[in-house]
């Protein structure tokens, strides 16, 4: 299976332990590469990682049953058609995608500790926004809906299989217990698509995502 935007590397850890005979990780950076293949050694865990810009993943064509990512990964592609063409290209026929994502409206609400608050200075179907709640403050982050994202699969050639939102989130920094994470509003998504079967090319003439040029 490939791991995009792979990070730290410890998702891994347990996928390996559930069954996965080998884990590509690919990751923009050489610091936490690193850190995930001197951890794949100590532990003798069939993973590697490599370093490499996103989309445009250094691997074969066809060479995953799975292509797995998310955990805080679309918010940093530019072109997220190109995003969804190269993840086609890299499964097999009948291969699988699996993305657990954070839901694309967390970003609208706040942390309070009382009462989650829409922020006035942020929309659901905007381009971006700056970052200005986690460590990384000023970050730019890309904001996807989730009708992009799916779109954005099928016009890859992948057939969606299922789409699932959830309450809970993937992390809850600096131990935030606001009203948000009690279930009334969606804070993580899950989408399940396949490769068709059979089928060994995409059509790489999809509609370019409408943000490339931005």
């Amino acid at each position: 299976m490939v791991h995009l935007q792979s990070g730290h590397g410890l998702d891994d850890v347990a996928l390996v332990e559930a069954g996965a005979r080998t884990v590509i990780g690919v990751d923009y950076s050489a610091v936490t590469t690193g850190a995930a293949n001197r951890r794949a050694a100590a532990l003798g865990l069939a993973c590697r990682y490599v370093v490499a810009e996103l989309p445009g993943a250094p691997l074969r064509d066809g060479c995953a049953d799975l292509v797995y990512t998310g955990k805080g990964a679309l918010i940093w592609m530019r072109d997220l058609a190109a995003w969804a063409r190269d993840v086609a290209r890299l499964l097999r026929p009948a291969g699988h995608l699996f993305v657990y994502e954070a839901h694309p409206a967390a970003a609208l609400w706040s942390w309070d500790a009382d009462e989650p608050r829409i922020r006035a200075d942020r929309s659901y179907f905007g381009d971006c926004f700056v970052n200005d709640t986690f460590p990384g403050n000023g970050a730019v982050e890309w904001q996807w809906t989730l009708g992009e994202i799916v779109n954005a699969v099928l016009a890859a050639g992948l057939e969606p299989l299922h789409l699932a939102e959830h309450p809970e989130p993937f992390w809850r920094p600096g131990g935030v217990t606001a009203a948000a994470w009690t279930g009334r509003l969606p804070n993580a998504f899950s989408l399940l698509a396949r490769s068709p079967a059979g089928c060994t090319k995409i059509d790489r003439r999809a509609t370019a995502s409408p943000r490339a040029s931005i």
